[in-house]
């Protein structure tokens, strides 16, 4: 526990308390990460009340569980309070790679990437590029992300992916949006902009191909 308690003294978030731009911004981490993890637990009920995972790309909450991990790793390195516990989404993965399994199963190219997206965490610890090795991880988010758009338009359906999930998604990447270009890193610059793209994509199809019975209970639920 000392151990535990030295490692959070020694943050930048720590040495920097205060009223800055380094104290407001750490606390709208925190804030969106709870929110986030909300969003995760809510498309993890989604596959585990229906039964299914009808739509969702496997790829996806493999390479994100893995990245979310990672950032664990690389906010110890950095001394980032705000993405150790970021990275800390990345158990919230389990039981939703759990359900997909259960209920969806695996291809031969999602147990392939079940295998080999863990590397990141071990190449985190490891290897001496920690700064390249992250920018290289978040470029790389950005396949999983189009192949869960791909996924939705291939099957014409939004099977059982959770509108309230890819709506706190897009939420917090407009903060990341707005953070990258306030510190004017070219980095996220490109990568979040893109990603915002993407999930809106997600969202729209999400609405575009939901099953009928879905707006009928909305109205009933109007109606009530």
């Amino acid at each position: 526990m000392p151990d535990v308690i030295q490692l959070f003294k020694n943050t930048v978030e720590w040495q920097g308390w205060g009223y800055n731009a380094l104290t407001i911004s750490f606390i709208a981490t925190a804030v969106f990460t709870v929110i986030e993890g909300w969003g995760f637990w809510m498309q993890n009920l989604s596959i585990w009340r229906n039964k299914s995972g009808e739509s969702i790309s496997v790829v996806l909450f493999i390479y994100f569980g893995c990245l979310f991990t990672t950032v664990i790793v690389y906010g110890y390195y950095i001394k980032s309070m705000a993405a150790i516990f970021n990275g800390m989404l990345g158990f919230l993965h389990l039981p939703i790679l759990f359900g997909l399994w259960k209920y969806k199963g695996f291809t031969k190219l999602e147990i392939g990437c079940l295998c080999a997206f863990p590397a990141m965490i071990p190449a985190m610890i490891f290897l001496p590029w920690k700064d390249l090795l992250m920018i290289s991880m978040l470029f790389g988010s950005i396949i999983p992300l189009a192949m869960q758009l791909y996924e939705m338009w291939r099957a014409k359906s939004a099977g059982v992916v959770d509108a309230r999930f890819i709506g706190v998604l897009i939420i917090s990447t407009v903060f990341w949006v707005v953070y990258a270009f306030a510190i004017q890193n070219w980095v996220m610059e490109v990568i979040y902009p893109l990603t915002l793209v993407i999930l809106i994509l997600i969202f729209l199809l999400r609405f575009r191909y939901a099953r009928p019975s879905e707006y009928r209970k909305k109205n009933i639920s109007r109606k009530g």
